[in-house]
């Protein structure tokens, strides 16, 4: 199985982004990711929307049930389009076999799980979002994203000192109601599958080498509850990987495809976004140069669960597509070296090894 972070092709239909990645999603018996936007031919712009991320309906055709048998909406711009725009999204993706998973009509159908069989091996899906605009969360009755809410407090770093204007300390709690039923649908989904994969969408983009404690602390009860695997993106950088009670936490995988045709800015003094980082070498692609390293984790499950992971490296390309890298390509090295590090600098006593699997790089993991 390998699982890819945010998709979101919207280039010219005679160029195929999944072209050099076709060899390797192919071999995978199930491929899952994020659909980091909406498509829409006639969408109503959300009030709360940041960030406009809908492309016509017709861009989604690189996306079909022959690479893609999962995919998650539950990220920050799936409502972008209003309630047709989500609707749509579901319907085209749908419509090419590709399963939904992470939005819907209500909270319970946002919240469901998608259950995939193969070989009779059972893999379950569940997805939810933390970072998004405000309204853009599921109700019992108002169609939207599976939420998992996180509360920010700021207090004096210290309480028993006067001094005004200095950074404060502060603290993230999970809302409980949305993590109770975020854990009750994990535990629901291992009850009755031999894996469980939660695509979780949550972090600080403009920040993407430190992971909040927040994100930390829940992968890590998701993986109490019951899940194998915790696959996080938002960030469109890979970030650290971490092992808790044997299970892989890919704090960050990177986009693979992910084409962003409205210009933006950052609002935060650290540049991710572009103007720093060569949007006219990378116009589908403006982020900053590390964001080109990406891939796609790889899990191997078997009806004991899950049986080992890793990790296989990948580039974006200028046109807009992507390359997985194989043994032999020299790119490797470096984002392998850039993984570790930043595994190392999470505090995290992941253990990663370069190898290969069949014509691949490969990043092993251990805990």
């Amino acid at each position: 199985m390998l699982v890819a972070g945010d998709v979101f092709p919207d280039n010219p239909a005679d160029q195929d982004p999944f072209r050099h990645l076709m060899p390797l999603l192919e071999a995978a018996e199930v491929v899952a990711g994020n659909c980091e936007g909406v498509y829409c031919d006639d969408p109503s712009p959300a009030p709360t929307h940041k960030h406009f991320m809908v492309a016509p309906q017709g861009s989604a055709a690189p996306l079909n049930g022959n690479l893609f048998r999962v995919l998650s909406c539950a990220n920050n711009h799936a409502m972008d389009g209003g309630y047709e725009g989500l609707r749509s999204t579901k319907r085209t993706l749908e419509g090419q076999g590709i399963q939904v998973v992470g939005a819907g009509e209500n909270l319970g159908e946002a919240l469901r799980p998608v259950i995939v069989t193969n070989n009779a091996i059972s893999v379950a899906f569940v997805a939810v979002c933390s970072v998004f605009p405000v309204g853009y969360e599921a109700r019992e009755s108002r169609p939207g994203i599976a939420p998992l809410r996180v509360r920010t407090f700021y207090s004096s770093p210290d309480p028993n000192f006067w001094e005004p204007g200095i950074a404060p300390a502060i603290t993230t709690l999970s809302d409980e109601q949305d993590w109770a039923r975020c854990r009750a649908t994990i535990e629901e989904a291992h009850s009755s599958a031999d894996c469980v994969v939660v695509l979780a969408h949550w972090g600080y983009s403009s920040a993407i080498e430190t992971i909040l404690p927040y994100e930390n602390d829940l992968a890590r009860r998701m993986v109490e509850a019951g899940a194998d695997a915790v696959v996080c993106c938002h960030h469109h950088s890979l970030r650290g990987i971490d092992v808790h009670q044997g299970r892989p936490i890919f704090h960050g995988v990177g986009a693979l495809v992910h084409h962003l045709r409205t210009p933006v800015r950052a609002n935060s003094p650290q540049t991710w976004f572009a103007g720093d980082s060569g949007e006219e070498d990378f116009p589908l692609f403006p982020f900053h140069p590390d964001a080109r390293m990406s891939g796609l984790a790889r899990l191997r499950v078997g009806t004991d669960g899950l049986l080992d992971a890793g990790f296989i490296p990948a580039m974006i390309r200028r046109d807009g597509s992507t390359t997985p890298l194989r043994a032999s390509d020299a790119e490797q090295e470096p984002v392998f070296r850039y993984l570790r590090r930043l595994t190392e600098q999470s505090g995290f006593s992941t253990k990663l090894s370069l190898e290969s699997w069949g014509e691949w790089a490969y990043v092993r993991i251990s805990g």
